[in-house]
C-alpha cells in the first residue's frame, strides 16, 4: 500500500482515553487540490469533522497555512491572503454547528 491516502490513514485508530478532556487540535491544514480527482487531495470540513468527532472532545482547532486557495489575481505578496479568506469561510461554516460542536479554525496561522 502506498504512503498516504485514505486507506493508509485508516490503518491507525486512536483509542479514546479521556472523552471528557477538552482538546484544542493545535495543527491542521485544509486543502482542495483535486485537478487529478484523487480523494486524499481534499481535506475540508467534512474530512476534519470525521476525524475530530470520533469520541475525542475536540473543542477547537488551529489552522496552519497549507499554500492552498491563494488568490489567482492581484499582487504576488497578497495572493496568500486568499487562503486566510477561504479558511475564514470554513470557520464560519464550522461555527454553525453543522459539522459538530467543535470549532474548526478557531485560530488561523497564515503567511504573506
Amino acid at each position: 500500500m502506498p504512503f498516504g491516502g485514505n486507506d493508509w490513514l485508516a490503518l491507525t485508530e486512536e483509542p479514546v482515553i479521556e472523552p471528557d478532556l477538552p482538546i484544542c487540535d493545535p495543527h491542521h491544514h485544509f486543502w482542495d487540490r483535486r485537478p487529478e480527482r484523487i480523494p486524499y487531495h481534499r481535506y475540508l470540513l467534512h474530512e476534519l469533522a470525521a476525524d475530530i468527532n470520533g469520541g475525542h472532545n475536540v473543542r477547537s482547532t488551529v489552522f496552519i497555512e497549507a499554500r492552498s486557495m491563494y488568490r489567482a489575481d492581484g499582487p504576488d505578496e497578497l495572493k496568500p491572503v486568499g487562503e486566510v479568506e477561504f479558511v475564514q469561510g470554513l470557520a464560519a461554516a464550522s461555527a454553525s454547528g453543522l459539522y459538530g460542536s467543535g470549532r474548526a479554525a478557531a485560530s488561523i496561522i497564515g503567511h504573506a
